[in-house]
């Protein structure tokens, strides 16, 4: 819109060449336990199998189906398809609750002691404050990147896991 010809414009109202204030300055938290940048985010614990999108792992298993209608099942599957899928960068995907379902012992050929892991593991679920987190811990992160035909082969040739 133009302006009126008889209205002045005071020169602090015009555009600034320099944008006042500045550009903010870098921030850091003033308090302990807060990181500051992806170099400070703890390793392991409970910050190392966090992934995009963990709620897509519970619509995968409701629409898959689990072999039993168990909610610490459910819990302990959710949680090692969430360390697989943030072991390999990306959200869960169908063939991660494949690679959770062996590892719990599921399937043809697989050896007796992961139904006993199984066991324990549902055991451990209602004193768990994550999905899964004794499973997690216990599993081997090299496990979790294999592909279903990769792991099946690891598992029923030795007692891995």
């Amino acid at each position: 819109m133009g302006q009126q010809p008889r209205i002045h414009v005071p020169e602090e109202a015009e555009p600034r060449a320099v944008p006042e204030p500045g550009p903010a300055k870098g921030w850091r938290a003033g308090k302990p336990g807060i990181p500051d940048g992806p170099a400070e985010w703890p390793e392991r614990g409970r910050f190392s199998t966090t992934g995009p999108d963990p709620g897509y792992a519970l619509r995968l298993i409701s629409l898959i189906g689990l072999p039993e209608d168990d909610g610490r099942l459910r819990r302990v599957v959710t949680g090692l398809m969430l360390a697989r899928s943030a072991e390999l960068g990306r959200a869960p995907v169908p063939e991660d609750l494949d690679v959770a379902l062996m590892l719990c012992g599921y399937g043809d050929g697989l050896s007796g002691h992961l139904v006993q892991r199984r066991r324990r593991w549902l055991n451990a679920v209602p004193h768990e404050q994550r999905p899964g987190e004794t499973a997690v811990a216990e599993i081997d992160r090299g496990l979790l990147a294999l592909t279903p035909a990769q792991l099946r082969e690891a598992l029923s040739s030795t007692d891995a896991g």
